[in-house]
């Protein structure tokens, strides 16, 4: 530590400074109070007090502000209510007082390379304080939509889930806000802004704590409910008319046969014996002159087919050449004039061997290829958009699938703008392809994150615009070919 009076550096253990002589039983007691006061905070977080875990934290900072392991569990729980600008100034001021050996450099790598978080602490704080603003301004029902979406990138913030419950409750609404409130509570058990809402909802509604009430098990439904019957089934008597009648129509048949056919064949058969003969002859030299002539037929016929075949085959890779320059050359426009995904869609049915020029496969390879910084940067783009226009975003989001495959990133957003837009089936699956990608990633934790709330049940946020989820599939869907 150092001393208070000359500044040098002297051990823990010392009661006296060793260079100006002061005396430093003082110091060592502060230090001890800090402590104290420490591992009160700490025993608070733990069971989910952490509004009266940030009161007694900040009292072991008043003692010793350079006790960095209460400044750090300050800024952890700073995190855990949902203020994270409070946590890392809490972390960045440790950092400044303690350099060496401090925890808070963890904590703050880790917040800075997660930019997907960073990003959504910034929504939340720019639309809280436009709700904010917009609920002194008498406007309740911009801050509800407001703050929903508030709560819904940030679950931990307490403040905004607080500001909505005050909002539901000034709208007589007092069951939502008291779900709300619950959902707070979880997060931090003894708020006294809570509680005190909760308290004046129990008053205005008669109600108390809610009790946990038995789950209503759904009634099994009938396997056979929907079955309908067809009409009264009577089986009929077997009779033997059907077989007298077979019978006698088989004895009626056999005498026609022997007493009007059989003698009129019999002597045709004598009179015409030669001339068939003849004719028989006739016919086999007739069969083997039209077996000559389809033999001769099918070769000229294969011929014809083969020489077409070449033709048609000519003509459409000709085609086909002339089309894909085509494509090149206003991929090379779109490129020149700084459209890079422009040009990488223009030419994403052409492989480099479909250009027989090397400069041309020089050419397709620059135009069809994004650079990971400009990916990087037309994917934040894309980020961006999402707070103006989720179906710009959409739009902008698959235009990059199409030309870059399986980017974890780029899929994850998808299922972020759907998300938004209300499409809970579409979003699952976007989430799920994110996941499938590779595992562990930030946006991998992300997708899993809200696919667990997905899957929950719980309310997924709605758009803005108030775009009907018709309208959304149709033009989200056109361009996908899963």
């Amino acid at each position: 530590m150092k001393c208070p009076v000359c500044g040098n550096s002297v051990a823990d253990n010392v009661y006296q400074c060793g260079f100006c002589g002061s005396d430093l039983s003082v110091v060592h007691y502060l230090r001890r109070v800090s402590g104290t006061y420490y591992n009160i905070g700490l025993q608070r977080a733990q069971v989910r007090d952490l509004s009266g875990s940030v009161e007694v934290l900040r009292q072991s900072l008043r003692f010793n502000k350079e006790n960095k392991d209460a400044r750090n569990l300050l800024g952890l729980v700073y995190y855990e209510m949902g203020e994270i600008t409070m946590a890392l100034s809490e972390w960045v001021l440790s950092k400044y007082l303690t350099p060496e050996g401090n925890a808070a450099d963890y904590y703050i790598d880790a917040l800075q390379k997660n930019q997907v978080q960073v990003d959504a602490t910034n929504q939340t704080i720019k639309k809280y304080n436009a709700a904010l603003q917009s609920a002194q301004s008498g406007n309740e029902d911009l801050a509800i939509i407001q703050l929903k979406k508030v709560v819904s990138l940030n679950p931990h913030f307490i403040r905004a889930a607080q500001l909505l419950a005050l909002l539901y409750m000034k709208e007589k609404d007092y069951a939502k806000a008291e779900k709300c409130l619950q959902r707070v509570r979880k997060i931090d058990a003894n708020n006294t802004t809570t509680l005190r809402y909760l308290k004046e909802i129990y008053e205005l509604t008669g109600g108390g704590e809610a009790q946990d009430k038995p789950r209503k098990s759904k009634p099994k439904k009938d396997p056979l409910e929907n079955v309908r019957p067809v009409g009264a089934y009577r089986e009929e008597k077997r009779s033997l008319m059907p077989f007298m009648y077979l019978i006698i129509g088989l004895v009626v048949g056999i005498a026609v046969t022997f007493v009007l056919i059989r003698p009129t064949l019999m002597k045709s058969s004598k009179d015409s014996g030669s001339e068939i003969a003849d004719v028989n002859e006739q016919l086999s030299v007739k069969e083997s002159q039209l077996k000559a002539v389809e033999s001769e037929k099918e070769d000229l016929q294969s011929q014809i087919d083969e020489l077409k075949k070449k033709i048609e085959n000519a003509d459409t890779k000709a085609q086909q050449e002339t089309e894909n320059y085509e494509k090149l050359l206003k991929a090379i426009s779109l490129y020149i004039a700084d459209d890079k995904l422009g040009a990488a869609a223009a030419v994403e049915d052409c492989k480099k061997k479909d250009f027989n020029i090397k400069e041309a496969q020089g050419l397709y390879t620059t135009v069809s290829t994004i650079d990971e910084k400009d990916l990087n940067a037309m994917i934040n783009k894309a980020r961006e958009m999402i707070n103006t226009s989720y179906d710009e975003a959409l739009k902008q989001l698959k235009a990059l699938k199409k030309v870059v495959k399986d980017n974890q990133k780029i899929l994850y957003l998808i299922g972020r703008c759907y998300h938004y837009k209300g499409n809970k089936k579409k979003a699952k699956k976007y989430y799920e392809k994110a996941i499938a990608i590779q595992a562990g990633t930030e946006e991998a934790v992300q997708a899993d994150r809200y696919l667990t709330e997905l899957t929950g049940g719980k309310p997924v946020t709605t758009q803005d615009d108030h775009t009907t989820e018709g309208e959304n599939d149709t033009e989200g869907d056109n361009n996908d070919n899963e």
